[in-house]
């Protein structure tokens, strides 16, 4: 598709092509793992998460709870999985929790 066509087009599609010309879809990738997180972990999860970011491909989730932090550390390619199939492609290479 090209940005600048003269027949009608999706604006999905226009700023998709857009935001990729830009440089941006990483970032905006990121952005949207870091805000998957709650969401997909669930409530209880949560409720031990202290922060989340990510950093080279990797997700980074910082358990208050030593507990958990080990069993989640045990899913960690379940999580990984989880999380790109939530945002359609593969956006994080490895989850780490600390």
């Amino acid at each position: 598709m090209s940005f600048y066509s003269n027949s009608p087009q999706r604006l999905g599609a226009v700023l998709g092509e857009l935001i990729d010309r830009l440089g941006y879809r990483d970032k905006m990738d990121q952005a949207r793992a870091v805000d998957a997180w709650p969401k997909l972990a669930g409530p209880a999860i949560e409720q031990v998460t202290e922060s989340v970011w990510v950093r080279d491909g990797r997700l980074f989730i910082k358990i208050r709870s030593a507990a958990w932090r080990h069993q989640l550390h045990l899913q960690r390619e379940s999580w990984r999985d989880r999380i790109n199939e939530h945002l359609g492609r593969e956006v994080v290479d490895e989850v780490v929790f600390r």
